[in-house]
């Protein structure tokens, strides 16, 4: 037997999108009732977290009831199959978020530690971490203006600046290393 991949999927998304509100309301209550506990539990063992798990099952949902998706039987395979997809998905954009802003936090952490520990060592280096993102070329600044303080996922940021999310990836790589280098 082959192995459904995710485009697969896609396709049967779009061969049963449904315009009856009232229709899709009662297929996304059904799967709620049949999948909630299991997309939990994917999400749960993703995320190695309750409340990040219990969001992403409610980003899935929301992401179901925004696609407007609907299958015959809230019972078959395929149902499931494309559920636990978007609740995958979901939760691996929740883990990537998260990592993410736990990057940046513990790398102004960091540069705000030092900034700190210079004025309270006279001997020590001067390091002005305003000054040094500011010094950043503005490629590499609006790169680090989107993710770090807007919050923006990678592709939104690409699409913010119309560039490639590979681009946005490696400007920012590129952004953090220029940052630790001039400390």
């Amino acid at each position: 037997m082959r192995k459904q991949t995710a485009q697969d999927i896609k396709g049967v998304k779009q061969n049963i999108k449904v315009q009856d509100k009232k229709i899709l309301s009662g297929f996304i209550e059904k799967c709620y009732q049949l999948y909630e506990q299991k997309m939990y539990q994917a999400a749960y063992r993703i995320l190695q977290d309750s409340g990040w798990a219990e969001d992403a099952v409610q980003e899935a949902f929301l992401k179901l009831m925004k696609g407007r998706v609907y299958f015959e039987d809230a019972c078959s395979d395929d149902c499931k199959k494309y559920i636990i997809t978007v609740i995958r998905h979901s939760a691996i954009d929740i883990y990537n978020k998260k990592k993410r802003e736990q990057e940046m936090f513990c790398f102004c952490e960091e540069a705000l530690y030092r900034e700190r520990a210079a004025q309270h060592n006279p001997w020590g280096e001067d390091v002005d971490v305003r000054g040094l993102i500011a010094s950043l070329r503005p490629q590499y600044l609006d790169v680090v203006d989107c993710l770090a303080v807007k919050n923006l996922s990678v592709k939104e940021t690409a699409e913010r600046l119309g560039i490639s999310e590979a681009n946005v990836r490696k400007r920012f790589e590129r952004a953090k290393r220029k940052l630790k280098q001039a400390k």
